[in-house]
């Protein structure tokens, strides 16, 4: 039995110090491939008007363009000078949620935002959302709110390809 337990200890010893004198030796990993995933789908359906389409609707803000969204009801207080509201499901002004290049928008004074003060010169796309919008990160305050609006600008383009450069001397 002494002579058994001998010969396992021995066996034992001599497969770690094997194992030991591999592990110090140069190992080369085979490549590693990483394919992305199709991009997540949304959970709640939303509403979108970007790029050319804002272009050839042939309006000058924000609140005008959103006229063209389906459940929701633009409010307009007078003419030149008045406010322009957005409610959706006829739930008033303080339950749509807009956010302007991912900074929620507010009025403490009235929780009204107007939409006829934003331009529609630098905007790339409106979103609109029936709830909030599919995504892993997002406020709290986005799930407090009937539905969402997300209004993107255009992303500055510096590339010297597209400049030209006069000198006056």
């Amino acid at each position: 039995m002494k002579r058994l337990g001998t010969l396992a200890m021995a066996c034992f010893l001599s497969a770690v110090t094997m194992a030991q004198s591999k592990l110090d030796s140069i190992q080369y990993v085979r490549e590693i491939v990483v394919v992305s995933r199709p991009a997540m789908r949304e959970v709640v359906p939303s509403q979108k008007l970007n790029g050319e389409m804002l272009e050839k609707l042939n309006t000058h803000s924000v609140a005008d363009a959103l006229r063209y969204f389906s459940g929701i009801q633009l409010k307009d207080y007078g003419g030149v000078g008045g406010i322009k509201t957005v409610n959706i499901r006829s739930m008033g002004t303080h339950h749509l949620g807009i956010s302007y290049d991912g900074v929620q928008l507010g009025n403490a004074q009235n929780g009204q935002i107007d939409l006829g003060q934003f331009s529609l010169d630098n905007v790339e796309e409106i979103t609109l959302y029936n709830g909030q919008k599919s995504a892993i990160f997002q406020p709290a305050s986005d799930f407090g709110h009937a539905g969402a609006i997300y209004i993107r600008t255009k992303a500055p383009d510096f590339s010297m390809h597209n400049a030209q450069c006069t000198i006056i001397i």
